[in-house]
Formats: C-alpha cells, structure tokens, sequence
C-alpha cells in the first residue's frame, strides 16, 4: 500500500472550495450557472465539474491544468497549497519528464534515489519519462515536496521553481 503525503489530505474539499471561490469571482457566473455552463467556457467534460462539485472528486491533471489555465492562476493555488494567486507562466516548453530529468541530474540523484523516498516504484518513473506521460496529482505532489519545487514548475507551466 502506498503512503499519501499528508498535505494531500482534505485536497478535494480544498480544490472544491477554491473552485467555488475562483468561478464565483467571474463576471459571466451566477447561481443559476450550469455545471455544463462552467465546463463549457473551461473547456473541460461536463462530468469534471460536476464530479468536483458534488463528489469532492479531484479532477485528472490534464483538466486541473485546463482549470488553471483558463483561470490563470497555478495548480498550488487551485489545490489550495498556497494563497499566492499571482501566476507568471513559463517561457519555455519543457515537459514533466524533461522537468524530472533535469532536476535528477542537477542534484546528481539516481531514480533509486527518489524512489526510496517516495511511495512510487522506479517502473512508473520510466514510464513517465519515456512515455511522455503525467503522474496523479497525489505523486506530483510527492514529486514537488521531494524536489522542492512547484507542481507547476513539474509541469513545464512556470520557470518559478517556488509556489
């Protein structure tokens, strides 16, 4: 069984709450707004919303970075790890497994190295960096604590390494 980092507990209700707060902010928003409405001008799947709403269910990362893009605000401040909502987005296009490889030669670390730390195997490291592919947020967040960097700064969002 995998440990969960203890600052993912109570994200859900956090995301939900931050959401809340971020839409109702919006000019375009009113009570009477539709969870299909809010989806539609994010550009995510109606279920998103509707499952973070109603179900506190944490969205995949590709729909927390749409959400966090068309809000322009970082993934920290969505998931509520920081009350910083300036967000200055990266110049350049690196990737999560450019990001990862870079930090893992920076400070001369072996994947058994990060993986001795973490609650995830050496596998899904090669399977994120080779495949291209992006980690559950509860492992980004594992990642960012053990690097200590941003999630955002993981993503290839920010050059800011800091949330």
């Amino acid at each position: 069984m995998s440990k969960v980092p203890a600052d993912y507990s109570n994200t859900s209700a956090k995301l939900k709450d931050r959401f809340l707060e971020i839409i109702e902010e919006e000019e375009w928003y009113d009570k009477e707004t539709s969870n299909s409405e809010i989806a539609e001008r994010i550009g995510i799947d109606k279920s998103v919303v509707s499952n973070l709403l109603n179900y506190d269910i944490i969205p995949s990362v590709k729909s927390l970075v749409k959400i966090a893009d068309y809000f322009d605000v970082s993934i920290e401040y969505l998931i509520n790890r920081t009350d910083k909502n300036e967000f200055i987005k990266g110049v350049g296009n690196e990737t999560f497994s450019e990001r990862i490889s870079g930090l893992k030669n920076e400070r001369k670390l072996r994947i058994a190295d990060i993986t001795n730390k973490c609650s995830f195997s050496r596998n899904s490291i090669h399977v994120w960096s080779k495949r291209d592919n992006i980690p559950s947020l509860v492992y980004l967040i594992e990642l960012a604590n053990f690097f200590d960097v941003s999630i955002d700064y993981l993503l290839g969002r920010s050059d800011d390494r800091q949330y």
